[in-house]
C-alpha cells in the first residue's frame, strides 16, 4: 500500500507486547525485550526495523492492556493522526476529507484485510475481531486506491487449527452493556473456520435534552454484528481467505449523532447562521425570532431598541409572544454545562443493510507469488435531526394587525381608476409611479398576526456500494533485486439526498417563484407590495411556484456512478547489506459520472419584514431556486469560482456540466454532472542499514487526489481539478540492546491544489462551494520511543510537531472599492465575518462593499494539531495464580482550527487525557478481569476542530454585521469520564 518512511509502532506499551502478521493473531512475547512487530506494507509482509514507511501499528493484546480500545484512543496515541467520529474523517498531517459531500474522496485510504472500504468505521472493533491497526503516514502509491495522505489497515484476527472459543462481557456507566464471542476450529486438514459477533448497548447518553419528554443522546447505540471467516490451505501453493459479515445501527450516539455542543448565546436578534446547514438562512431565528419578550426570557434592553411602528423599512418586529417547549430554559443550556442541550427533535441515526464480502487468493509459484485482494460492500445510513437547537415552540410576530396602511391601501384599491391618491399613476412621468402597474381592485387580507413554528427537521441519507479488486505479481525470492507489478479496479453507486422541512409553517406550502413577481401564498390571488426610494407605491401580481407539500425548505440530492483503475509497479535493488535503492511507479484513472437535484424555499427576513406587516400570517414564501441556478451550468460572467452569483453564460456548459438544468414537476432543477481525471504519481526512497540496529532513510513521493464537485446546489461553478503532495521525508531509528528503541521521522509536504470546501452566499443564500488553493505546506518531526528500564515495567512516549500553512496570498486589482482578484491568487469572503472585522481577519485593504474579500495565507490547515504528546506505563505483577498489569496513560493535544479562517470561533482548544486500567489474568491465562477508568479527570477533550456559528446582533442591541458578530463555537468532543468492569472466558 506504499510507504513513506519507517518508525517504530508506538503500540508496543506493555509487559506482554505482541508480534503480529498479516495473516495470524499477535502472540504473547517475553516481558523484558522490545518487540520487533510486522506491518504489511507495499503488498508485503516486512518486519517493522526494515520498512521503509512511516507507521504506528497497535495489536489486539497491546490495545487492551494499554486501553487504547476505541478511534480516539488511537488518534491520541498516533503521531499526526486527527480522526472526526461525527464524519468518520480521518487526517494525516492536515491532509484529510473536510467535507461530507460524497464526491470529495477520502485522503486517507482504509483497508480491511488489504479491502478498501471507504472508512474507517470498524477500527473501533475489541481485539477479540482485529488483531492489528496500523495507521502509515504519507502517500500511497503501490496497490490498492490511491491514497494521498496515507493509510489505515485493519487486520482481522484469523481462524485457528485448534478449538477455540471465548467470550466478553462489559458494564459501564451511562447504561452500558456489551457482550461478544468468538470461536473457531479446523473443520478438515487445512481449513480452518471462524464465527464471531458481539451486541453492543448504551442506554444513557452524554447530553441531557432538557426538553421535556425527550431523550438523551451521545453515545447511545444498539447495535449488532456478526462475522464468518474460512481460511483454506489444501497445500503449500495456495491459499485462500474470506470474510463475511453483517453489522446494523440503531441508535442516537454513532457516526453523524450528537458529539458536542455549541457555546454560545441564543439571545439573538438576527438569523440563523446561514452555515449551520445546507441552504441555511433561509429561515428566522429558531431560538427567539427577532427579539426574545423579556417576558419569555429576553433582555428587556433589546425590545426597547426596536421600533414598535408596523411599516415597511421599519426595524425587524418584536415578537408579541412566545411559547418555550421548558419555560425553565431561557438560554443556551450548552453555554453553562456543555453535556445539556434542547432539541425538539431527537438526533438518530441509522445504518441497514451493512454488509461485506471481501476474500484473498495466494499462489505461490517458482520465484513469484500472485495474489488477488478483492470484495463487496454497502449501507444505508440515515440521519434525522433539528437542524438547529432550540427551546421555542412558536412564536408570534405583529404581523398586520394595527398597521394603518393596510385600511389605507384597501381604500385606495376600491378607488383605483376613480379619485383616489393614485389616479396620478396614470400620468406619465409620475415618478411615484415608476415601473408600477396597478392591477384590478383587490384588497389585502383581514389584519392577522404571523405565527413563526421554528421546528426545523434535517435529513441527511447515504446509500453506498461498492467493490474493489487487486491483483498483483510479486517476487518471492531471497534475491537482491525484488519486483511486483498489479492493477486496481474500484466501482462505487452513492446517492445523498439532503432534506431540511419546517413541517409546522404553512406558508412554506405553497411559494410563489422569485422569476416572476411575488405573490402571497395559500393559494389566495392576494398581491404584494412594490417599493421605490420615495416609500411604497402599489402592488403587483402574482406568480406561483410548484406546490411545496413537504413545506421543504432545501432538497439537495445527487447520484454518482464512480469507477477508479490503476497500474502500479515496484523493484527495489540491495547494493549490499547496506544500502537498498526502492522506486515506485502508478498510474491512476478515475471517473465521476451523476446527476443532482436543488431546490430552495426561502421565508426569511426579506419577506417578514417587507411583507408581513401588510399580509400577517398570508406574508408569503418565495422559490429562489431559479434566480441561484445557472440552467446551462456554466461560468459566471466574472469567470472567479469564488463570484457564482454572477450571471449565466448563454449557451455554455461550466467544467464537469454534462447536460443543463431543467426544472421538474415537484419544483426541483436537474442537471448532469461528469468528468474524468488521470495522474502518474509514484516515488523513491534510498535506505541506509550501517549496523543490524540502524535504520536510516531518505524518500519522495507523490500523492494525488481526483477532482470533485459541488454537487447537489446546481453551483455556477461545480467542478474543481485534481489536487497533488510532493512529499519529502528523511528518518533515523535505533534500537539500544533490548531495552531501548527510538524513531524520528522528518517531513515536508508541498501541498498544490487543495480542494477546499466554503460557504459562499448567493443572491442571499449561503451555499457550499470547493475552491482550490493553490499552495499549501506540512512539515514536521515525529518522535516514538519505547523503554524496559526493569523487567516488567514497560514505558512507551510519542510526539509530533506539524506546522501546516496556506501559502497562496490575496493579491488583485480595485476599482471603486470593488477587488477583482488576480489569477492565482486566493481570495475568499469568510460568510461568518463577511465584514472582516473579527480578531485574525486580513482583508484586502481598500474595498468599500459589506463583504469583503480576504487572504488566509499563513493560517493551518484545519484539523491538524501543530503538537501531540503520548505517555503510557504499566507494570506487571507476577502472582502465584496469575498476573496484575496497571497501565496508566497520558496525552496532550494542542488546538485545532476547524476551517481555514483561523478564528477563534473556528478554533478548538487544547486537550489532555488521562486514563487507568487495571488487568487481572488468571492461571493459564483463562480469564481475565479488567477494570478501567477513561478520561479520569472528566476534562473537555476535542476531537476536531470547531465549526463557527456566526451571528449577527446580541441579547442587548441590535447589531449588524458590521459593527459585530456574536458567535458560537460547535465543539465536538469525545466522550466524558467512564468507567467499567469487563470480564473475559476462553473456553478452550
Amino acid at each position: 500500500l506504499g510507504g513513506a518512511v519507517g518508525v517504530l509502532s508506538l503500540g508496543a506499551m506493555h509487559a506482554n507486547a505482541a508480534t503480529a502478521t498479516a495473516a495470524a493473531t499477535a502472540s504473547a512475547a517475553s516481558s523484558d525485550t522490545v518487540n520487533e512487530l510486522v506491518v504489511v506494507a507495499e503488498h508485503r509482509t516486512t518486519a517493522l526495523q526494515k520498512i521503509p514507511v512511516a507507521v504506528s501499528v497497535f495489536t489486539g493484546q497491546q490495545r487492551d492492556l494499554a486501553g487504547i480500545t476505541s478511534i480516539h484512543d488511537v488518534t491520541s496515541f498516533a503521531p499526526g493522526f486527527a480522526y472526526d467520529p461525527a464524519t468518520v474523517h480521518a487526517y494525516i498531517r492536515g491532509v484529510g476529507r473536510q467535507s461530507v459531500n460524497i464526491t470529495d474522496d477520502q485522503r486517507v485510504s482504509t483497508y480491511e484485510d488489504e479491502f478498501y472500504v471507504y472508512s474507517p468505521y470498524n477500527l473501533d472493533h475489541s481485539s477479540l475481531f482485529l488483531a492489528q491497526a496500523q495507521i502509515e503516514r504519507g502517500p500511497q502509491n503501490v496497490g490498492g486506491r490511491q491514497a494521498e495522505g496515507g493509510s489505515i489497515d485493519q487486520i482481522s484476527v484469523r481462524p485457528t487449527d485448534h478449538p477455540y472459543a471465548e467470550i466478553r462481557g462489559e458494564i459501564a456507566n451511562f447504561q452500558t452493556y456489551n457482550i461478544e464471542a468468538a470461536a473457531s476450529t479446523e473443520v478438515m486438514p487445512g481449513l480452518d473456520l471462524r464465527l464471531s459477533g458481539f451486541d453492543h448497548n448504551q442506554s444513557q447518553g452524554y447530553y441531557n435534552n432538557l426538553v421535556p419528554g425527550l431523550p438523551s443522546e451521545g453515545g447511545v447505540i444498539h447495535e449488532w454484528y456478526v462475522e464468518g471467516q474460512a481460511d483454506w490451505k489444501p497445500n503449500d501453493k495456495f491459499e485462500w481467505w474470506s470474510r463475511a459479515f453483517a453489522e446494523a445501527w440503531n441508535n442516537r450516539g454513532d457516526a453523524g449523532a450528537r458529539t458536542g455542543f455549541g457555546s454560545g448565546s441564543w439571545d439573538e436578534t438576527s438569523l440563523t447562521d446561514a452555515n449551520e446547514y445546507v441552504g441555511g438562512g433561509l429561515f428566522v431565528n429558531p431560538n427567539f425570532g427577532y427579539a426574545a419578550p423579556a417576558a419569555a426570557g429576553g433582555n428587556a434592553g433589546a425590545n426597547a431598541g426596536l421600533l414598535a411602528a408596523q411599516k415597511l423599512g421599519d426595524t425587524d418586529p418584536t415578537p408579541t409572544s412566545v411559547t418555550l417547549f421548558n419555560p425553565a430554559v431561557r438560554d443556551n443550556p450548552a453555554a453553562l454545562d456543555p453535556h445539556q442541550f434542547a432539541a425538539p427533535i431527537p438526533r438518530t441515526v441509522t445504518i441497514r443493510n451493512f454488509d461485506d464480502y471481501n476474500t484473498v487468493l495466494t499462489y505461490h509459484a517458482d520465484g513469484f507469488d500472485i495474489k488477488y485482494t478483492g470484495g463487496i460492500q454497502n449501507y444505508d445510513y440515515d440521519l434525522n435531526y433539528a437542524a438547529s437547537d432550540t427551546n421555542v415552540a412558536s412564536f408570534t410576530l405583529p404581523g398586520s394587525v394595527g398597521n394603518p396602511a393596510v385600511a389605507s391601501f384597501n381604500n385606495i384599491m376600491a378607488n383605483v381608476g376613480g379619485s383616489g391618491p393614485f389616479t396620478g399613476c396614470a400620468t406619465a412621468g409620475n415618478p411615484l409611479c415608476a415601473g408600477v402597474v396597478l392591477p384590478a381592485a383587490q384588497a389585502l387580507p383581514s389584519p392577522s398576526a404571523l405565527v413563526i413554528n421554528p421546528l426545523i427537521n434535517a435529513n441527511y441519507e447515504e446509500d453506498d456500494t461498492w467493490t474493489a479488486h487487486d491483483i498483483s505479481f510479486q517476487s518471492n525470492t531471497d534475491a537482491p533485486f525484488q519486483w511486483q507489478v498489479g492493477a486496481f479496479y474500484y466501482w462505487q453507486y452513492y446517492n445523498q439526498p439532503y432534506l431540511v422541512t419546517d413541517p409546522n409553517q404553512p406558508q412554506l406550502t405553497h411559494p410563489d417563484t422569485v422569476l416572476g413577481a411575488p405573490a402571497a401564498i395559500m393559494d389566495k390571488a392576494f398581491i404584494v407590495p412594490v417599493v421605490n426610494p420615495t416609500g411604497f407605491v402599489g402592488f403587483t401580481a402574482p406568480t406561483l411556484a410548484a406546490a411545496n407539500p413537504n413545506n421543504e425548505i432545501t432538497l439537495a440530492d445527487y447520484r454518482f456512478d464512480v469507477t477508479s483503475a490503476a497500474g502500479y509497479g515496484q523493484f527495489s535493488y540491495k547494493f549490499n547489506d547496506q544500502f537498498k535503492f526502492t522506486g515506485n511507479i502508478r498510474y491512476t484513472a478515475d471517473s465521476k459520472q451523476g446527476t443532482e437535484d436543488y431546490r430552495t424555499i426561502q421565508f426569511a427576513a426579506t419577506e417578514i419584514d417587507g411583507f408581513s406587516s401588510f399580509f400577517g400570517a398570508a406574508t408569503p414564501a418565495l422559490d429562489v431556486t431559479p434566480a441561484l441556478v445557472c440552467p446551462t451550468g456554466n461560468n459566471t460572467t466574472s469567470g472567479n469560482a469564488l463570484n457564482p452569483a454572477g450571471s449565466c453564460v448563454s449557451g455554455t456548459n461550466a467544467k464537469g456540466v454534462t447536460s443543463a438544468a431543467t426544472l421538474q414537476s415537484d419544483g426541483s432543477w436537474k442537471r448532469g454532472l461528469g468528468d474524468t481525471s488521470s495522474a502518474v504519481t509514484g516515488g523513491a526512497d534510498l535506505d541506509w542499514t550501517p549496523t543490524p540496529d540502524i535504520f536510516a532513510y531518505a524518500r519522495y513521493s507523490r500523492g494525488y487526489e481526483s477532482m470533485s464537485f459541488t454537487a447537489g446546489t446546481i453551483a455556477a461553478n461545480p467542478e474543481v481539478s485534481p489536487e497533488f503532495i510532493n512529499a519529502y521525508e528523511i528518518g533515523y531509528k535505533q534500537s539500544i540492546g533490548h531495552q531501548l528503541s527510538f524513531d524520528t521521522a522528518v517531513f515536508y509536504y508541498d501541498y498544490e491544489g487543495l480542494q477546499l470546501p466554503i460557504s459562499v452566499s448567493v443572491g442571499g443564500v449561503t451555499l457550499g462551494a470547493f475552491i482550490n488553493v493553490p499552495k499549501a505546506v506540512s512539515e514536521g518531526v515525529e518522535l516514538e520511543g519505547f523503554w524496559t528500564p526493569i523487567r516488567n515495567f514497560v514505558v512507551s512516549a510519542s510526539y509530533s510537531y506539524d506546522y501546516s500553512a496556506i501559502t497562496t496570498g490575496c493579491s488583485g486589482t480595485l476599482t471603486a472599492g470593488a477587488l477583482t482578484p488576480a489569477a492565482n491568487a486566493l481570495c475568499i469572503i469568510d460568510t461568518n465575518d463577511p465584514a472582516a472585522i473579527q480578531p485574525g481577519a486580513n482583508p484586502f485593504p481598500g474595498q468599500t462593499g459589506a463583504s469583503k474579500n480576504q487572504g488566509v495565507n499563513g493560517n493551518p490547515l484545519p484539523d491538524a494539531p501543530q503538537n501531540k504528546f503520548a505517555i503510557a506505563a504499566a507494570y506487571t505483577w507476577n502472582f502465584d495464580p496469575g498476573s496484575f498489569t496497571f497501565d496508566v496513560n497520558y496525552t496532550y493535544r494542542s488546538g485545532m482550527d476547524g476551517t481555514v479562517f483561523n478564528r477563534f470561533y473556528d478554533n478548538a482548544p487544547s486537550a489532555q487525557n488521562v486514563d487507568l486500567r487495571g488487568t487481572w489474568k488468571g492461571d493459564h491465562d483463562r480469564y481475565e478481569i479488567i477494570g478501567f477508568v477513561k478520561n479520569v479527570t472528566d476534562s473537555l477533550q476535542y476531537n476536531v476542530g470547531a465549526g463557527g456559528g456566526g451571528l449577527a446582533g446580541s441579547a442587548t442591541a441590535v447589531t449588524s454585521a458590521a459593527t459585530g458578530l456574536n458567535e458560537t463555537n460547535i465543539y465536538d468532543l469525545a466522550p466524558p469520564r467512564t468507567y467499567g468492569i469487563e470480564l473475559r472466558y476462553k473456553f478452550f
